[in-house]
């Protein structure tokens, strides 16, 4: 079943250039003074289905924070179609709303009607909610002696306490510490698995990446990628380093031509299979098109499910300022031991102007080789990098 269906959706935002304009459009009614207009949805299509969790990713003025309100009906389209089957609700500033003079349970009661819960509902909830929200010696308190965390908490646990339908998420997941978040994260996969459908704005790559089965890419209003979450946050990564147009065909750039990457091992032998503990070598080899000044080279290894495990660059190696000259060819090594689990990892590769490529690039590619880590010898062990451990013991005598 379908939660979510867009045909051709589009809204435009209107404006005025000087505030006479804006009298003017006034006494019109609208037929005379607009005269700015902005785009923020241009002509989308998306079907989302019960059950999925579709994380949504873009630059800021991308279009994410109006394609919500359109679905959670705070604007209405212009243009196209939007259907939305079931219940929504919208978990995005999760304590606004709340009076700090009142109790906590004052709070969830008046809140919750807000919420479109009945109060017999509020009632019956109350008590699963201060549990959740892990508040329950607290919910005589005012909320003015509770801490910020605590009220987002306590937000949280209100505006999940019934499953909706649709459950959207816009940046409310940093709620409290660890343990809660993950509490939090645990909630809305069972939503999913419920039935519910869910949809995350985040900035946060690696919740997209682990959390969402699904995820967008929306870039001046338009729909730039639609699948597999680790592909769309390379394609975003594109975005970020000043390339539109998604999935480059060729190791090129407007500044940078004939790359060869290549990982070898520590006899010098290009290879993708490599044994935990081994030291590598990342070699990139490239020819400038125009000169670079202030350069910086640098990459990065994400694991098989888009995970970011490690990256660096010359920057933060103390080579900073780089000068490269038109048509110059260069070659830059990076030598590092393997110490992260068996599995598969992709490289990727970055040029750019200083320390990181929001200040400017040059060049920007996103796994372009991938390669397989082997445990071999090395004991059995749990998570993501291996660190070298001894073990020691001994019985101690009474005495001592």
């Amino acid at each position: 079943m379908t939660s979510v269906v867009l045909e051709n959706l589009s809204k435009d935002y209107h404006g005025f250039s000087k505030p006479w304009k804006r009298i003017l459009a006034g006494l019109s009614f609208g037929y005379f003074g607009i005269d700015s207009k902005f785009t923020a949805l241009r002509s989308l299509n998306l079907t989302v289905g019960s059950g999925e969790i579709l994380g949504i990713i873009g630059r800021n003025g991308a279009g994410k924070s109006t394609l919500l309100k359109l679905i959670t009906g705070v604007i209405s389209k212009d243009k196209g179609n939007l259907i939305v089957n079931g219940s929504v609700r919208a978990l995005l500033e999760l304590s606004v709303g709340f009076n700090p003079e009142l109790s906590g349970e004052e709070n969830v009661y008046y809140n919750g009607l807000v919420w479109g819960y009945k109060p017999s509902e509020i009632k019956e909830l109350t008590n699963s909610i201060f549990e959740f929200a892990e508040l329950t010696e607290f919910r005589n308190s005012p909320l003015k002696n509770y801490s910020s965390g605590m009220a987002m908490r306590l937000g949280f646990s209100l505006a999940t306490a019934k499953r909706p339908d649709i459950l959207i998420v816009d940046e409310a997941l940093a709620v409290g510490d660890a343990s809660f978040q993950q509490k939090c994260l645990k909630r809305i996969k069972e939503y999913s698995n419920l039935g519910s459908c869910i949809l995350v704005v985040s900035h946060d790559l690696g919740l997209i990446s682990y959390f969402c089965t699904r995820a967008i890419l929306l870039n001046q209003g338009n729909l730039l990628f639609d699948g597999n979450p680790k592909q769309a946050i390379e394609e975003y990564m594109h975005v970020l380093a000043g390339n539109l147009e998604p999935s480059f065909s060729s190791l090129t750039s407007e500044s940078i031509k004939d790359i060869h990457i290549s990982l070898r091992n520590e006899k010098g032998v290009e290879t993708r299979h490599h044994f935990l503990g081994d030291k590598v070598t990342v070699r990139i080899e490239f020819q400038t098109k125009k000169s670079i000044t202030d350069g910086t080279i640098g990459f990065h290894i994400d694991s098989e499910k888009g995970i970011r495990i490690f990256g660096t660059n010359s920057y933060h190696l103390g080579k900073q300022n780089l000068s490269i000259k038109e048509s110059e060819r260069s070659v830059v090594e990076f030598q590092f031991p393997i110490q992260f689990s068996d599995g598969k990892y992709s490289l990727g590769i970055s040029i750019h102007k200083g320390e990181s490529h929001i200040e400017g690039s040059y060049f920007w590619g996103e796994s372009v080789l991938d390669f397989e880590v082997e445990r071999g010898k090395v004991e059995k062990f749990v998570g993501v990098c291996h660190l070298p451990t001894e073990f020691a013991f001994q019985t101690l005598s009474k005495s001592e």
